[in-house]
């Protein structure tokens, strides 16, 4: 009979194996995401220091945790700046970030440097959890370095596609009420000030109220809507932007050509919720399947089992 020591030793056996395996899968699906956008040719945004400074002044005061790393993060970026290897990292992240819209307004190398930082932390329990297998192992917590970059990168992924489904979500709305303020008599920037206003906290009311703070330091509205769209590298804010430029070059009626966008936006939205919807019922076509196989072999086990067991005579007398 198996000791209980036997059983413990097995047991954490089994979990630092386990971690071991998850940690290689999660660098190669690291490495994957990061060619594979590459070979589709994603771009990636800009952003202005002006712009980068304003979310860097809102995250300090809003985070206690980030005010604190802050200051110690442009000494740690010099650092981080000169490991070899380390423009992969940075590259990848760099792409995410300005998909997940700059939160804090990191700089690239200051952005690596955070994802090291986490790595360090994560270097602790991993640490703790080889040495509780052997003290010797210890040392091997240091695979948590190359963890945090890949967690970070996943993280801003994740919200830069939250970013982009909500833009999306409320750009008809946004139009709309554009095309009711302009209809009103009010100027472009009133009726962005408006926007900007009712919907305080979402990201597309953010971009513009960052494209209102650039034209009120100066800049020309037709390289403040080009900062928009290279801030928000969306088909529908590139649209956007495309036709209010075009409208101001050739005098035409704002509100009428964003009236148009609007209708066009909302057939789009409704053509991809169709293809979405479409492919949602293949895909639930496989799990089925496999619950149905499930279920008939719940339902004909037990005559299988009798057949094996006993035999079935057709010999009649």
């Amino acid at each position: 009979m198996p000791t209980f020591e036997a059983i413990q030793g097995n047991l954490i056996l089994l979990i630092v194996t386990i971690l071991s395996i998850g940690v290689f899968v999660g660098l190669g699906l690291f490495l994957l995401m990061r060619i594979v956008p590459e070979k589709l040719g994603v771009g990636v945004g800009v952003i202005s220091e002006s712009q980068r400074r304003m979310r860097r002044t809102r995250s300090a005061g809003s985070s206690g945790l980030f005010g604190l790393i802050l200051p110690m993060l442009p000494a740690l970026a010099a650092v981080t700046s000169k490991v070899p290897g380390i423009d992969v990292v940075r590259k990848d992240l760099t792409k995410n970030y300005a998909r997940a819209g700059w939160p804090g307004g990191l700089t690239d190398d200051e952005l690596v440097a955070m994802s090291l930082l986490v790595g360090a932390v994560l270097c602790v329990p991993l640490g703790a959890l080889f040495a509780l297998y052997d003290p010797f192992l210890a040392p091997l917590g240091i695979v948590g370095l190359l963890m945090g970059p890949g967690l970070v990168s996943t993280k801003l992924m994740g919200q830069g596609k939250v970013r982009d489904n909500a833009i999306i979500r409320v750009m008809p709305f946004v139009l709309d009420l554009l095309v009711l303020s302009l209809r009103a008599g009010a100027s472009l920037s009133v009726a962005m000030d408006i926007v900007a206003k009712d919907y305080a906290g979402h990201p597309l009311g953010e971009e513009f109220r960052a494209t209102l703070k650039d034209i009120e330091m100066g800049t020309t509205l037709k390289t403040a809507f080009e900062n928009l769209s290279n801030r928000v590298p969306s088909h529908v804010i590139r649209t956007f932007v495309d036709e209010v430029i075009q409208s101001e070059e050739l005098g035409r009626p704002i509100a009428g050509t964003l009236e148009r966008l609007s209708d066009r936006v909302r057939v789009n939205r409704v053509q991809d919720a169709t293809n979405v919807a479409g492919k949602a019922k293949v895909m639930v076509l496989v799990p089925g399947l496999l619950v149905l196989l499930a279920t008939l072999i719940v339902l004909f086990t037990p005559w299988i089992v009798k057949f094996q067991e006993e035999g079935v005579s057709l010999s009649t007398r």
